[in-house]
């Protein structure tokens, strides 16, 4: 449900800046077309006020979507019923189940030549159960690590002494 929020946000943001885009392409090309032009107009006090306040309504929708869907994704942790704490290291992943005893396991990266996915298989691999709250604090102890869900199009950097959190639900039971 959040990704789908988001999504619809990128819709929305995406068609307010090509709308922006479209509209001060066809001003440039009528002013460098029309040969017809007052030079000597100097004020025109309802263009000045229109193009002032027509960029602020604009950045306003932005602002109010972004901030709506920003507050939205805070309030999913508030539901959270699992934490996965993900610790990047040099070779390895460490994942831990806090509300769950407590357990937690290392992930190796296994390479062999035959794996359809380079480097993305794991000799432990991550389960995250479905119709669940889940929130995802990530963390690196070493270095700058990129953790991803392909299958979800999620991607998180994993940053020392830095904390990345991202709520999520898996909506049906799949491998990941």
């Amino acid at each position: 449900m959040n990704m789908y929020k988001m999504n619809i946000l990128y819709d929305n943001l995406m068609a307010m800046m090509t709308m922006i885009l479209m509209i001060t392409m066809y001003l440039n090309m009528n002013l460098m077309m029309n040969k017809m032009i007052n030079k000597k107009m100097i004020e025109n006090n309802f263009l000045e006020m229109m193009w002032t306040i027509l960029p602020m309504m604009m950045i306003m929708k932005m602002a109010l979507l972004s901030i709506k869907t920003l507050y939205m994704n805070e309030d999913m942790f508030k539901l959270t019923t699992i934490n996965i704490k993900i610790m990047g290291n040099q070779w390895f992943w460490t994942y831990e189940y806090s509300n769950l005893n407590n357990i937690s396991f290392n992930s190796y990266i296994m390479m062999k030549n035959n794996f359809d996915m380079m480097i993305m298989e794991t000799d432990n691999h991550m389960i995250m159960p479905f119709n669940f709250n889940i929130n995802l604090l990530i963390s690196s102890s070493d270095v700058i690590h990129s953790w991803t869900i392909p299958a979800t199009n999620l991607k998180i950097d994993a940053i020392p002494n830095f904390i990345n959190s991202q709520s999520l639900m898996i909506m049906k039971p799949s491998i990941l």
